[in-house]
């Protein structure tokens, strides 16, 4: 029971350390999840305590006959606090993609020119009579995106 419990409680990949120490007549049990990848400054502090949450160990000291009769139940306690651990992470990193990929489609749509497109300020009259020209002074047009 004990190891189709860490079947259970291993994703795929993952790895724990199980120790085993003799301290005089008891056992000290150290159940250790070694969690894979790293987090940066740029981490959603959210992933930073889901990822702690699962990287938290579990020890038992105690005498062997209470080991053999409490610790598939401990064992198996824990194995459950770290999957409802792991789909709160999982929850967390998609909804962190969909953000992401709503974010990229606002890009997108307000890199797209929904506006018919201005003229520079810069360009010439087409075309005109020189009498025309002189007669009307040049027109600039003032937008948001103008440096004045």
């Amino acid at each position: 029971m004990i190891f189709e419990t860490f079947q259970n409680m291993l994703k795929n990949d993952e790895r724990i350390q199980f120790t085993v120490t003799r301290k005089g007549d008891q056992l000290a049990v150290l159940i250790q999840p070694v969690l894979q990848g790293s987090v940066d400054d740029k981490t959603p502090e959210t992933v930073k305590a889901l990822r702690a949450a699962l990287a938290m160990p579990l020890y038992v000291v105690t005498n062997p006959q209470a080991l053999d009769a409490d610790f598939p139940r401990s064992l198996a306690d824990y194995a459950e606090m770290r999957e409802d651990g792991h789909n709160d992470l999982n929850d967390v990193m998609s909804r962190i993609k969909e953000a992401g990929k709503q974010a990229k489609t606002e890009a997108a749509k307000n890199n797209q020119p929904d506006k018919p497109a201005e003229k520079s300020r810069f360009e010439e009259p087409h075309h005109q009579d020189d009498n025309t020209a002189r007669a009307k002074p040049a027109e600039i047009a003032v937008t948001d995106k103008s440096l004045f």
